[in-house]
C-alpha cells in the first residue's frame, strides 16, 4: 500500500544522503499501514548534517517550499506545492498528516476529495505559536486556531500527542487517542542510579548547577532569554548558575540579551546534536527548563525526565500533565523561574530525579509503541471496509 505522510519536519540533505532525527525516530511507525511511504516535508542542503541519519529503506521523499518568514506565509504562490501533493494523494492508499501544517492541510483536502482514509496526529497549537511569535503572529492566530478546530471536528481518526489539552482546544467528532510523539526507553538499566551518583558527587564538590534547554534557539517563543534573565536576578544575590542551550538556528539575539544582563559567561551554545548526543548532554547538566509559550507535550522534557533531570517548565500546553505544581511558572515570569532555581537544592534534584524517571516510563517506546500501532491498524481495517 502506498502512504502518504506529511510533516513540518525538516530534513537535512548533504547531497548524498538524508538526516533527520524527527523523521528517522517517526516515520516507522507508519509502515504498518504499508510498504511504501511517501513523505511530505522541508529540505535544508547542507554541508555537513548534524541529525541522525535517515534510514531511507521504503521511504520516498516529495519536499516542499519552507515557509520561514512572516511574508511568505501570506503571500508565497503555493500552486505548485499545492498540485504535487494532490497528484501524491490521488495516487495514495491511505494519508497520515501531522497538523498544524500548511501542506498537511492540502493533504486532507485532497483526501476529502478523492476519497482517501486520512488520519491527523495533532502535535501542537497554533494560537499559541503564533499569538506568542509577535504584532503579525497575533493577526494570524485567530485563523489558524479556527482551521484546526474545523479540521480536527471533521478528522475520522486522530493522535493527539497531550493527555488532554490539545483534546479540550481542538476536539473531534472522530475515534481519537492520546500518544507522545516522544521516542525513549526506560528499560535500560543503569540510568537512575547513574543519576543519583551524579548529584551526590556533585554536591560533594559545590560545582555550579547546570541548567540546559533543548529547543531552536532563534525562535522568541521558545522563552530562552526568560532563563537568561533568572540568571541575572540570581546573580544579584550571589547565586550562580550556567545554561546550557541545543538547537538550531543563530545565537545572535540570545548572546545579546546575555551580554545585556552581564551574564554571557554563564550560557553556553552547543548548537544542533544527533539525538544520541543529546542525551549524553542531558546526562550532564542538572536542570532541565523548558520555558515555552507554545508547545504541544514537549519531547526533550520527557526525555530530560527519563534521565533523572529536575524539570521546570512554563504552565502551558501539555507541561503540567508531567511536572508537580512547584516546578510550573507563568509564561514569560522571569521572577518566577528565579524563584523556583534559587530554591533548588542537592534533596531537590534526588527526589525529582527519582519522581520524574517513574513519570517517564508512561511515555515509554515499547508502551506508547503498541498503543500507536493498534489504533493506526483499527485505522487501516476500518479504512478497507
Amino acid at each position: 500500500m502506498n502512504i502518504i505522510f506529511s510533516t513540518q519536519s525538516v530534513v537535512e540533505y548533504d547531497g548524498n544522503s538524508y538526516y533527520s532525527n524527527a523523521v528517522q525516530a517517526t516515520y516507522r511507525r507508519y509502515l504498518c499501514l504499508g510498504d511504501k511511504i511517501t513523505i511530505i516535508c522541508f529540505k535544508k542542503d547542507v554541508a555537513k548534517a548534524s541529525n541522525d541519519l535517515i534510514d531511507e529503506g521504503a521511504v520516498t521523499f516529495s519536499f516542499v517550499k519552507k515557509i520561514n518568514t512572516f511574508k511568505s506565509l501570506i503571500r508565497r504562490d503555493a500552486k505548485k506545492d499545492e498540485k504535487k501533493i494532490e497528484q501524491l494523494v490521488k495516487r495514495a492508499d491511505l494519508c497520515v498528516a501531522h497538523v498544524p501544517c500548511e501542506h498537511s492541510y492540502n493533504v486532507i483536502k485532497y483526501s476529502k476529495k478523492y476519497n482517501k482514509p486520512y488520519m491527523t496526529v495533532v502535535c501542537g497549537c497554533p494560537w499559541d505559536s503564533l499569538w506568542n511569535f509577535d504584532w503579525r503572529g497575533k493577526l494570524l492566530a485567530p485563523k489558524a486556531y479556527l482551521t484546526l478546530k474545523r479540521i480536527q471536528r471533521e478528522s475520522p481518526f486522530s493522535i493527539y500527542v497531550t493527555n488532554s489539552f490539545l483534546q479540550n482546544r481542538y476536539p473531534t467528532k472522530g475515534q481519537h487517542i492520546a500518544c507522545s510523539n516522544v521516542n525513549i526507553s526506560t528499560g535500560l538499566s543503569g540510568i537512575l542510579e547513574k543519576r543519583l551518583e551524579f548529584i551526590n558527587n556533585h554536591q560533594s564538590g559545590k560545582e555550579v548547577y547546570r541548567i540546559g534547554t533543548v529547543a531552536a534557539i532563534d525562535v522568541p517563543y521558545k522563552g530562552q532569554e526568560y532563563v537568561i534573565r533568572a540568571l541575572a536576578q540570581l546573580k544579584e544575590k550571589g547565586i550562580v548558575y550556567e545554561y546550557h542551550l541545543v538547537g538550531t538556528g543563530s545565537n545572535t539575539r540570545l548572546e545579546m540579551i546575555a551580554k545585556e544582563e552581564n551574564v554571557y559567561d554563564q550560557v553556553f551554545f552547543h548548537g544542533q546534536l544527533p539525538h544520541g548526543e543529546v542525551l549524553k548532554f542531558l546526562d550532564e547538566i542538572d536542570i532541565y527548563v523548558q520555558p515555552s509559550k507554545q508547545e504541544g507535550l514537549p519531547r526533550a522534557m520527557i526525555e530530560a525526565m527519563s534521565r533523572g533531570c529536575l524539570c521546570m517548565g512554563s504552565r502551558i500546553a501539555g507541561i503540567p500533565e508531567l511536572l508537580e505544581p512547584h516546578y510550573l511558572f507563568s509564561k514569560g515570569n522571569v521572577r518566577e523561574i528565579s524563584a523556583i532555581l534559587q530554591d533548588i537544592s542537592s534533596d531537590n534534584l534526588t527526589k525529582q530525579a527519582i519522581r520524574n524517571f517513574e513519570k517517564a516510563k508512561e511515555y515509554d517506546k515499547d508502551t506508547l509503541n503498541k498503543r500507536r500501532t493498534d489504533f493506526l491498524l483499527e485505522f487501516k481495517r476500518k479504512s478497507q471496509l
